[in-house]
């Protein structure tokens, strides 16, 4: 096949559903993998797309956000290692909050695996149906709202409204990107809403963030990293993250390989 018939099969493919893997354009195009990371490389230069690890994706206007299916996709062993560390604070009847990172859908993942007794509260669709196709023993919470496709979830102000109404043992977020100077950061206000509200609604109050994470800031901030009680991550932070995290007294916590 041409590389122009490849190029022009790879749009349409893209702006069918907003995104495209890798590997199933490879099955699609029957090519290597590396062919169709130069068409999209090729394709990013041409302004038809944005590359990410794994895939692309169109952008939205006004958000900036990666589509739930390529966050799955990426550092999905990283994710369940970090998961396996947030299940160490987790208990037998706690009230526990989500947000719709694929990050805690790895947790929500894990809580099923382990078939621990929860109640969760959550604004994300993935975790509803992850516990809706299963038996389990957890008790689930939606906050509805105005449902968000590229993340699967409900993020808008009725979303921060109806947490309002709820109290959370332990609230687990992760978020795009994170600083010392700027604190957390991300690419959509309502999910940053909701994230917000999530962390002054919890006794306890946990980050859970890849090392990808640490690099730069998204556009909107909505958190000093002193809100954060333990910071959960995979690799070993360099010394002024780990000053910083003394000083406020967030407990640094990194998941075993």
């Amino acid at each position: 096949m041409l590389k122009i018939e490849r190029h022009n099969i790879i749009e349409q493919e893209i702006r069918k559903q907003g995104f495209v893997l890798v590997p199933g354009l490879s099955t699609l195009l029957a090519c290597s993998e590396e062919t169709i990371r130069r068409d999209l490389k090729e394709m990013e230069q041409a302004g038809k797309l944005v590359r990410t690890h794994g895939g692309a994706y169109l952008v939205e206007k006004y958000d900036k956000g990666y589509p739930l299916e390529l966050r799955k996709s990426y550092l999905q062993h990283t994710k369940e290692r970090l998961a396996e560390a947030a299940l160490a604070s987790i208990q037998e009847n706690d009230v526990i909050m989500l947000d719709a990172s694929t990050t805690c859908l790895s947790i929500a993942e894990t809580i099923l695996a382990r078939g621990i007794s929860v109640t969760l509260i959550t604004n994300s669709l993935a975790v509803f149906t992850l516990f809706g196709e299963a038996n389990s023993n957890v008790n689930l919470i939606g906050v509805g709202g105005t449902f968000r496709r590229r993340t699967s979830s409900f993020a808008d102000p009725n979303t921060v409204e109806a947490l309002r109404g709820y109290y959370a043992d332990k609230a687990f977020i992760s978020c795009p990107k994170l600083s010392p100077a700027f604190g957390l950061s991300d690419n959509h206000i309502s999910e940053a809403n909701v994230r917000k509200q999530m962390l002054k609604n919890a006794q306890k109050r946990f980050l859970v963030v890849d090392h990808t994470k640490f690099e730069g800031t998204a556009n909107i901030l909505f958190e000093g990293l002193e809100s954060i009680d333990v910071l959960i991550t995979d690799q070993k932070l360099p010394e002024e993250w780990e000053s910083f995290a003394q000083r406020h007294g967030i407990e640094l916590r990194y998941a075993a390989e």
